[in-house]
């Protein structure tokens, strides 16, 4: 049975690739891989699309602006689009500093699908001002989290993906899963993640891999401030699979 981990995604590895960014790959799991990239100042990635991979961009820092088909979206801090396959896409850094972002491969990323194209006239595009459509729920074990696929998409991809949130000093209900396996991407602030017998202490940057039938709970270790993580359940969580 794989074994609970934590990484901090800062001391990975970089990986070479053609659109010059500071790329690393952070964890792969069967349904899903994350990948996490740097983007200096006026670099933009090269248009391009998949024919089998859905991807997840979810931004980190900065301010860019995402081209996806015949549309464009103006991305930052907390914005994030799911890509079907066979969508043409690129982004741009149109800020003053880095942009930083996670990239979520379904299936996982594999390089021999990854079709280059001529570049379109995307600059003509109006941008559309990214907005989070609904407001939080209260999930299960307490975190209000917003859900970051709809009903459709959790189920023909087998993956979802959530923002949550723990208040200054909060705890989470312990809890596991005996079909869905996490990842926890810590966005801001500081705090623990217990996960079996294990603590690991968590800051910006930090991942946690939860296998199934660890009992595991996020504690918030600040006093002034919220505890934010991106949740990744592979296959989908259900409420039948949330187990105390």
């Amino acid at each position: 049975m794989p074994e609970p981990k934590l990484i901090d995604v800062y001391e990975l590895p970089t990986v070479d690739n053609v659109c010059n960014q500071i790329l690393r790959e952070v964890i792969s799991l069967p349904k899903v891989s994350m990948a996490h990239v740097i983007m200096n100042e006026g670099n933009v990635s090269l248009w391009h699309q998949h024919s089998k991979m859905t991807e997840v961009y979810f931004i980190l820092e900065g301010e860019g602006i995402l081209y996806y088909g015949e549309r464009a979206l103006k991305v930052e801090k907390g914005a994030y689009l799911v890509i079907p396959p066979n969508t043409p896409h690129k982004l741009r850094n149109t800020g003053n500093s880095d942009l930083e972002h996670l990239v979520f491969a379904i299936p996982p990323f594999n390089p021999e699908d990854v079709e280059i194209l001529d570049d379109s006239p995307t600059e003509d595009i109006t941008p559309e001002k990214f907005s989070y459509e609904k407001p939080p729920i209260t999930a299960l074990d307490g975190a209000l989290i917003y859900e970051l696929m709809n009903a459709d998409e959790r189920k023909s991809l087998g993956v979802a993906l959530a923002v949550g949130f723990l208040p200054q000093g909060r705890k989470a209900i312990p809890h596991h899963h005996r079909i869905s396996e996490e990842i926890y991407y810590v966005t801001n602030g500081v705090g623990r993640v217990r996960v079996g017998k294990q603590n690991f202490e968590v800051k910006k940057g930090s991942v946690v891999y939860v296998p199934t039938n660890k009992i595991h709970a996020l504690e918030n270790g600040s006093d002034s401030e919220e505890l934010k993580v991106l949740c990744v359940s592979s296959p989908s969580y259900t409420e039948g699979d949330f187990l105390f």
